[in-house]
């Protein structure tokens, strides 16, 4: 896209277009992401609690918007912006984790107690101390590490893929800065979004710990689509990486 040519509705067309492209390119991932959205829809339909007990469903709800933010943004090719909001949810996903497992903190969070305002690093603290502690975090945390290096501040790694070096016809290079950003390599596209996918799947198994808790009635077919999903995402998501890297 280059400015000089364009103005904000020829972006958003472009944006349209990239969404449509997206949906094409990747049918058989976005049935992985629909699946995923499916199973974090499922506990709405049933789940009733209290005032007292509303801060955990509130943060779900909050991890399910970026879902389908985050998701949103890799389909119109804004990767960095994808894994930002990836970031905010794993944020939300371990203040809840800290909360199902504590639950007195939760006047402390809603006072904006400053030990939520650094979750991610004090709940790795708590790893180190003791390495039983949240099993369920090692691996967001390590997501987490990725989307605040390529997502969520205005250094050189939030242009990753968005600069591209051009010969110009004096011989000179041209750096061209592009609007939309994605991976030239359709395999490596595939593979950051079935990470994020695959983030809002992880983020869910903590919020699973809640439902088994509260929901009177779980659904063997909703147990079942869950446990098969796990693998089937790692899966699909090492093979996109192993396409795209392996090649000289």
């Amino acid at each position: 896209m280059k400015i000089r040519d364009k103005d904000f509705l020829d972006y958003v067309g472009m944006e349209e277009r990239n969404f449509l492209a997206s949906m094409v390119n990747f049918r058989q991932e976005f049935d992985l992401f629909y699946n995923v959205d499916q199973i974090y829809r499922e506990p709405l339909i049933r789940l009733t609690v209290s005032e007292d007990e509303a801060v955990v469903p509130q943060l779900y709800l909050f991890v399910h918007f970026h879902l389908y933010f985050s998701v949103s943004c890799i389909l119109r090719s804004h990767l960095s912006e994808a894994l930002s909001s990836a970031r905010k949810a794993i944020d939300a996903a371990l203040t809840a984790y800290v909360l199902i497992l504590r639950p007195d903190q939760a006047t402390a969070y809603i006072n904006r107690d400053k030990y939520f305002q650094f979750i991610k690093g004090n709940v790795q603290n708590e790893i180190k101390a003791d390495n039983s502690a949240y099993p369920l975090a090692p691996e967001l945390l390590k997501i987490h590490d990725a989307c605040s290096e390529f997502g969520s501040h205005a250094d050189i790694s939030s242009f990753f893929h968005r600069l591209e070096s051009k010969a110009a016809p004096d011989n000179k290079t041209e750096l061209l800065l592009h609007y939309f950003q994605f991976p030239r390599n359709p395999d490596e596209y595939r593979f950051y979004f079935l990470v994020v996918v695959q983030a809002f799947y992880l983020m869910f198994r903590i919020f699973k710990l809640f439902f088994d808790k509260n929901l009177k009635i779980v659904d063997p077919r909703w147990e079942g689509a869950i446990a098969q999903l796990g693998p089937t995402l790692d899966k699909r998501r090492q093979a996109a990486y192993e396409r795209f890297s392996n090649l000289p």
